[in-house]
C-alpha cells in the first residue's frame, strides 16, 4: 500500500463516521449521505457507491465491525427508498428527512425518477449478508420488478428498445450535452442504459441466490436484449465509440398549396441518431461488459488514452478535451459541472472496465493518479471536492465531499 493510498484511507476512517445517520423525522429507517453540503440528504446512486466502497473498504483492512455498521445502514438506506415506492413502482431520486420525493418523481411520468442501482444495491448486500431475512428478499424483488415495470412504462422506446431521459433533470450527470437542454424524451442516453443493463444483470443474480429463478431468467432476458439494442444503435464504427442517441426520427407532414402534401413518399427508415459528444458515459461499455475485445481495444487505444481526449495526469475527464464543450474550471453547482472535470466515480468505473478487459496497466496508471489527486487535494485543504480541475488538479466543488472518492480507497 502507497503512502497516497495510506494517507486517504486513513482520511476515509477518520470522517466517515459522519456519513452513517439514524431515522430522522419521515426516514424510517438508518441511511448514509455523501458528506459535505450533502450532509442528511439521501440520494440514489450517491448512497450505492458510498455502501459498496465501505463495505470493500472493511474486507481489505479487515474490519468487521465497520462492514456490518455499513450493511446496516445500507439495507435502511434501500428500505427507505422503497417504503416510498410509488403506486407505480416509480422511486425517488432524492429524499429528506422532511420530504420523500424531492424532485415529485412518483407525481408524474414526464418526470426522471431514480437511476437504476437498486438491482446492484440489494445484490450487493445480500453477498455481504450471511442470513439474509426472507421476508426483505421477498419484499425486495416485489420492489424492484415494479420498479424495473416503471421504467419500461415511462421510458421505453419501443422503436429502438433503448431508454430515454423524461428530461435533463437531476440525471446524475447533470449537464451531460447529449441531454441537458435538448427535448423531453428525446435522449437515450448511453449512461442510463449502461446503467440499466447492469442492474438486470445483478437483480438476475440476486433473485437466482433467492431461489427465484423465474425472476431472474425474466431480468436476465431483459439485460441481454438491452445489450443487443445498445450494440445495433450505440456503437459508431467509424469513430469507435459509443454514443448516446436521439429518436425523435419521424416524419413532419406538410400541405404545400400548389404540390399538395409534403415529404409523404419517404418515412425514415432510420430510428435513432447518433449524439456526437465524446463524454466519459460512452466509455460505460467497457464497464459492463457490453463491449467486444475489439471495440474495447479502439475505445481505449483511439480515445481513453488519447491526451487530447479524455487522459490527463490528474485522471480521466468526464469529457473529451476537443470537444467544444469543454470547460473544466467552471464552478458552480446546479447543474453540477461534467465538462471535463475529473470526478472520482468516473475514473472509478473506468477503472474497474479496464480491469475487465485485462488493460491492467492502464487501470494501475489511473489509480495512481487519483490516490495523488485526493492526497495532495487532503494535504493542502484538510478535506476532498466533488470534483477537480483536470489540467492542475485543484478541487472545483463540493468541499468535504466524500461519498463515492472514498473507491478511490480501492483502485489498486
Amino acid at each position: 500500500m502507497g503512502n497516497n493510498e495510506n494517507t486517504l484511507l486513513n482520511a476515509v476512517l477518520e470522517h466517515i463516521p459522519a456519513t452513517f445517520h439514524e431515522p430522522d423525522g419521515i426516514l424510517k429507517y438508518p441511511y448514509l449521505d455523501p458528506g459535505g453540503v450533502y450532509s442528511k440528504s439521501l440520494w440514489d446512486w450517491d448512497s450505492y457507491w458510498t455502501c459498496k466502497g465501505l463495505i470493500e473498504i472493511a474486507d481489505k483492512i479487515n474490519d468487521d465491525c465497520l462492514k456490518r455498521q455499513t450493511i446496516k445502514y445500507g439495507m435502511g438506506a434501500v428500505n427507505n427508498f422503497f417504503h416510498y415506492q410509488g403506486k407505480d413502482g416509480s422511486l425517488s431520486i432524492l429524499l429528506n428527512n422532511n420530504d420523500p420525493d424531492c424532485f415529485d418523481c412518483r407525481l408524474s411520468a414526464d418526470k426522471n425518477m431514480a437511476k437504476p442501482v437498486f438491482g446492484q444495491f440489494c445484490n450487493m448486500l445480500l453477498n455481504n449478508t450471511e442470513a439474509f431475512p426472507v421476508e426483505l428478499i421477498n419484499k425486495w424483488c416485489l420492489a424492484l420488478e415494479k420498479f424495473y415495470n416503471c421504467y419500461e412504462n415511462r421510458y421505453l422506446h419501443p422503436e429502438t428498445g433503448l431508454y430515454l431521459w423524461a428530461n435533463d433533470v437531476a440525471i446524475g450527470v447533470d449537464d451531460d450535452p447529449a441531454t441537458w437542454g435538448r427535448p423531453p424524451f428525446s435522449s437515450a442516453s448511453i449512461f442510463l442504459n449502461c446503467f440499466l443493463y447492469a442492474d438486470f444483470k445483478a437483480a438476475s443474480g440476486f433473485a437466482e441466490k433467492s431461489g427465484k429463478s423465474i425472476l431472474a431468467e425474466l431480468w436476465n432476458n431483459k439485460a441481454e436484449k438491452l445489450a443487443e439494442a445498445i450494440q445495433k444503435f450505440c456503437w459508431d464504427e467509424r469513430d469507435g465509440m459509443f454514443y448516446s442517441i436521439d429518436i425523435l426520427c419521424q416524419q413532419n407532414l406538410s400541405q404545400h398549396r400548389i404540390f399538395g402534401e409534403l415529404n409523404v413518399n419517404l418515412k425514415p427508415f432510420w430510428k435513432a441518431l447518433p449524439l456526437k459528444v465524446m463524454s466519459w458515459s460512452c466509455l460505460l461499455p467497457l464497464w459492463c461488459g457490453i463491449a467486444t475485445k475489439e471495440q474495447a481495444e479502439r475505445m481505449i487505444k483511439e480515445s481513453l488514452i488519447n491526451k487530447d481526449r479524455f487522459w490527463s495526469e490528474w485522471g480521466i475527464r468526464s469529457l473529451s478535451a476537443d470537444e467544444k464543450m469543454y470547460s473544466p474550471d467552471e464552478p458552480r453547482g446546479n447543474p453540477s459541472n461534467w465538462l471535463g472535470p475529473v470526478w472520482i466515480i468516473t475514473n472509478y468505473l473506468i477503472w474497474d472496465g479496464l480491469r475487465k478487459y485485462e488493460s491492467h496497466e492502464y487501470a494501475e496508471n489511473i489509480a495512481c493518479n487519483i490516490q495523488h489527486l485526493l492526497d495532495n487535494d487532503y494535504k493542502n485543504n484538510n478535506l476532498l471536492h466533488e470534483n477537480y480541475n483536470p489540467e492542475t488538479g485543484v478541487g472545483i466543488s463540493a468541499p468535504g465531499f466524500w461519498n463515492w472518492n472514498i473507491l478511490a480507497c480501492i483502485m489498486e
